[in-house]
């Protein structure tokens, strides 16, 4: 599917696994910066990919960097572009399965706030993200304050706030902000094909559990428990250890 700035498809490790769905931002001559229209179309990207039933979401920019955050020309002024962006990090956020960040370059701004709304980040060697609201006098919401001194530490988050400080592949990769890379899964796209082959109700489950404000008030999320130990993925897993293969989870 193509939307303008947005482009999205599906794939797959091999024809028999799980799909991931990917979704880029292709405004490479603008370093992908974001405006309304833009956050709108990822937003509904995400949710389309979900009702698609594909088991992971990779978030990729085209070009040198992953987002340069918000359209500085004009879209960052426009009346609708905060509302829009609530809306891409909400559908993000709440997708109930695992979105992960490509940081192929540089994620400022706005990018960022992608970054810190997805539940996975893989940074390559080029990777970098900063979030310069006081260069430009600008005020994020409380959201991305509170997300990032959870995911990065509060020190980072505070170099990162105050001292306009760029989080580097390397640092993310000490402070588990990003994924670490192995020989086995070297770049993003292997991590989202590792993740689709997961079991879909215990991750739906623990990115619930991790995003909630109140996870003991959410009587839903106790109920969860003992639906999924009586899953069909709990057996095919035990079946499979038994006969020493890797378990095809279904999601039922």
């Amino acid at each position: 599917m193509s939307a303008g700035h947005v482009l999205t498809h599906t794939e797959s490790a091999d024809p028999t696994a799980p799909q991931v769905g990917v979704i880029t931002l292709n405004r490479p001559e603008k370093r992908n910066a974001l405006n309304a229209t833009i956050a709108n179309a990822v937003a509904e990207a995400v949710r389309a990919h979900t009702t698609a039933g594909v088991r992971a979401i990779l978030i990729r920019g085209e070009g040198p960097a992953f987002c340069a955050g918000a359209d500085l020309s004009g879209g960052v002024y426009a009346d609708d572009f905060w509302v829009a962006m609530e809306n891409m990090l909400s559908a993000i956020q709440t997708a109930p399965v695992p979105v992960i960040a490509d940081i192929d370059g540089p994620a400022v701004g706005a990018g960022c706030q992608i970054a810190l709304a997805c539940d996975l980040r893989v940074f390559s060697d080029e990777g970098a993200c900063w979030v310069p609201v006081a260069a430009h006098g600008f005020a994020l919401d409380l959201w991305t304050h509170d997300r990032a001194r959870e995911l990065m530490g509060g020190a980072l988050a505070r170099n990162v706030f105050l001292a306009g400080a760029r989080v580097s592949a390397e640092q993310a990769r000490a402070t588990g902000f990003s994924v670490l890379l192995d020989d086995a899964t070297p770049d993003a796209t292997a991590i989202a094909y590792r993740v689709a082959q997961q079991a879909p109700l215990s991750m739906k489950h623990s990115k619930r559990v991790l995003n909630s404000s109140d996870m003991y008030a959410d009587a839903e999320l106790e109920q969860m428990i003992p639906a999924i130990w009586a899953s069909e993925d709990v057996q095919e897993a035990r079946r499979a250890r038994t006969e020493g293969r890797s378990p095809h989870f279904t999601g039922r």
